[in-house]
């Protein structure tokens, strides 16, 4: 048995050609010249039934390989053709690497539309936010209602709250400075009261009417005070501290102009902060009023923005001693019976200061000998 050269195609005999053959015939085997000195590794074959499959060739090649046995003549016939699969691979394996590479910037492409849309989309809530850090920080005293209309209401509500807050401390303000007046006549015409001349014969009464009234007087002028503190109740406003400061301290130069005080300040230039002008002309005024009282002829105040609103008054006193330091801020205390007063300043700037969550601390001064009074409002 035997195969015409005439009827094999020339590229079967061509070495590693990539074009291959096997047939068996009984125990004779028929490989094309292509294989060279290699043969195809066949798996067992059945009877009538083809077989396609990926097989190991000669150079390392991947063959593609049809094999199935027939019946001739009595005889088992088995005919395998390959074919180099190897540049089918490699243009599978590139398009697979195109395909991924593609589809990984159509996802990017996705992505970042998807981001866009979501920004564009959350933009006028980005906005509220940054509005809300600003209105925290007294630098608007209002949202802008020019947002969505799924949030419209609730900035809507915010702001009605907002203008509903500050019209209620005004009105409550205003009624507490009507209080006030309305009170200090009655007071006084009790402090006169007890000086007539009818009341000479009954000491004991007249001393006790005098301290009553004085009683009533300081706590009615703590409540009042107490009860006009805003503390962190009205956001949306930026207080300029220089201008108020330079009026501050031109109306203690004209009450002490009888001592000849040099009253010196240092604030950084456009500073403000977001506390209330009341509140913060309360306990500015209470600090240098008390600081003028018992200054010689100097009272220092420093503001700056250390880790918030930093105050530092001190004077050229006498002080303190060290234990008079701890109860300088009760209510009534007074260290020096003998100076006019009712001993309310530094408590009231304690109420100030607990209303923002600040702290305060009482020192001797090092630079003046006097007292040093440091008050410390947190961002």
């Amino acid at each position: 048995v035997g195969l015409a050269d005439s009827a094999i195609d020339p590229i079967f005999r061509q070495p590693f050609s990539g074009h291959y053959y096997r047939i068996g015939i009984s125990d004779q085997v028929f490989r094309s010249r292509s294989l060279w000195d290699q043969d195809l590794a066949l798996p067992p074959l059945t009877g009538g039934k083809a077989n396609t499959q990926l097989l190991p060739g000669p150079q390392g090649q991947t063959l593609l390989v049809w094999a199935k046995r027939f019946r001739k003549q009595g005889q088992d016939i088995d005919l395998a053709v390959a074919e180099d699969f190897t540049p089918v691979e490699a243009d599978l394996h590139q398009f697979e690497l195109g395909y991924a590479a593609a589809s990984l910037l159509a996802l990017a492409l996705l992505i970042g539309l998807q981001v866009f849309i979501v920004r564009r989309g959350l933009r006028p809530l980005n906005r509220t936010r940054d509005e809300l850090q600003r209105l925290d920080h007294g630098e608007i005293s209002a949202l802008d209602e020019n947002v969505p209309r799924e949030i419209l209401p609730l900035v809507q509500e915010l702001n009605r709250l907002l203008e509903n807050l500050r019209q209620r401390l005004q009105r409550s303000r205003n009624a507490l400075g009507n209080l006030t007046h309305a009170m200090k006549t009655p007071l006084t015409l009790l402090q006169q009261l007890a000086e007539r001349e009818e009341l000479g014969g009954l000491p004991e009464i007249s001393s006790q009417l005098r301290k009553q009234t004085d009683t009533l007087y300081q706590l009615t002028e703590r409540e009042l005070k107490r009860a006009r503190l805003a503390g962190h109740a009205t956001p949306g406003q930026r207080l300029d501290l220089l201008p108020e400061v330079r009026a501050l301290i031109g109306s203690l130069e004209a009450i002490y102009r009888q001592k000849d005080l040099s009253i010196h300040y240092h604030i950084p230039e456009g500073y403000s902060t977001g506390m209330d002008r009341e509140d913060l002309l309360e306990m500015l005024g209470n600090l240098m009023d008390n600081a003028c009282k018992w200054a010689r002829h100097q009272v220092s105040l420093k503001i700056d923005s250390h880790d918030g609103l930093h105050i530092s008054v001190i004077d050229d006193g006498p002080g303190c001693a060290p234990e008079e330091l701890q109860v300088l801020t009760r209510r009534g205390v007074r260290i020096d019976e003998g100076t006019a007063g009712h001993g309310l300043g530094l408590a009231i700037v304690q109420d100030i200061v607990s209303s923002y969550g600040g702290e305060i601390r009482f020192d001797r001064s090092a630079q003046l000998g006097g007292l040093q009074v440091e008050v410390q409002i947190p961002a």
